[in-house]
């Protein structure tokens, strides 16, 4: 499936490719290249440039040295520029960094107009690749700026390489004023200090605030999106949360609770650990697209569930075989969930 590149709003479809984008930067470079360009006809990510970044082994370690273990790519095609960054493979190699004091945005971008601090590691780990390594910043600007090109700018990222996604987006943005066609990062943590997050989200970029253009999306209980509390640190953007079936919602304390004795229900310890895997935002946003592709989706899901209840109310305790009513009713299950696969099937053609 294809970005919808006409639209600076939130887009299901956009958060769908995006998230997928994501899952492919925790691949090795030369298999994630090969998802990005040599798969690209069956998978329609249609890039024909690839730029992989990673700050090698070589370099100096600090007591963010997991956070400075940076991986990174930037894909482009004839229509858009792609700036996708991993977030780290083990929680555990950086949630004890997260108490860092956070460092003055001027000084650290050399912006005079940014506002506030961020949190040390996570501009570290960006400024291992930036000016280094390959030049992530340089190869941005040469591909958005190309002669004859008219590329839109993307940011993305999942967990740590959400945070970093939000710096290098406010570096773009503050330091080479370039426009920013939205910015996708799913269960990141916090990174700015109070002032910096207010100055990030009012930046005019192109017209348009980046709070506007920043989505950050949060799934239920997600742990990554709790720290560093607040409120030394607070998040930035437009949240969109997924609520316990997934669905685009607002969020809510009861829903999370709810959310989390679902999950012990199902003998699921940390449900936060699970919601945070890009699989699972990659299943949600898929099915919100399905949803949104094919209203009749919902409506026969509706339609079934409302069959199943009234089903059980009628039939038990009664002998299934020896309920007529029960044989009918069941007779008009099997028929929605015939409609609802091929409306399932049919939608599931765009993927």
């Amino acid at each position: 499936m294809k970005p919808n590149l006409n639209t600076t709003k939130f887009s299901t479809q956009n958060a769908f490719y995006f998230a997928s984008l994501c899952k492919i930067a925790y691949k090795p470079e030369q298999e994630a290249k090969g998802l990005v360009k040599g798969n690209s006809t069956n998978d329609g990510l249609g890039f024909d440039r690839f730029h992989w970044f990673d700050a090698d082994e070589a370099a100096k370690r600090s007591s963010f040295d997991a956070i400075q273990d940076t991986e990174a790519f930037v894909a482009a095609n004839d229509d858009m520029v792609a700036v996708v960054f991993r977030g780290t493979k083990e929680l555990t190699d950086w949630a004890t960094n997260l108490d860092i004091s956070p460092r003055d945005c001027a000084e650290q971008w050399e912006a005079p107009d940014a506002v506030g601090a961020v949190h040390e590691g996570f501009n570290e780990g960006v400024d291992s690749v930036w000016e280094v390594r390959g030049n992530m910043r340089k190869v941005i600007k040469n591909l958005y700026n190309e002669k004859g090109k008219d590329r839109k700018l993307y940011i993305a990222g999942h967990s740590l390489g959400g945070a970093l996604a939000t710096v290098a987006a406010a570096r773009l943005s503050y330091i080479d004023n370039l426009d920013i066609a939205g910015v996708y990062t799913i269960g990141s943590p916090r990174l700015f200090d109070p002032s910096a997050a207010a100055g990030f989200d009012s930046r005019m970029n192109d017209g348009t605030p980046l709070k506007e253009k920043y989505f950050r999306c949060r799934n239920n209980n997600d742990i990554v999106t709790r720290i560093p509390l607040p409120p030394s640190y607070e998040h930035v953007g437009t949240e969109i949360y997924l609520d316990r079936f997934g669905a685009i919602s607002t969020s809510s304390f009861a829903d999370r609770i709810l959310g989390r004795l679902s999950a012990l229900c199902r003998g699921e310890l940390i449900d936060g650990v699970d919601d945070h895997s890009t699989s699972e935002y990659i299943r949600h946003f898929k099915q919100d697209v399905i949803n949104a592709k094919v209203p009749a989706f919902d409506k026969a899901k509706s339609t079934c569930c409302d069959a199943i209840s009234n089903f059980i109310l009628q039939v038990a305790p009664d002998e299934f075989v020896d309920n007529i009513e029960g044989l009918q009713r069941f007779k008009k299950i099997k028929s929605t969930i015939e409609e609802v696969k091929q409306v399932a099937k049919e939608a599931a053609k765009d993927f």
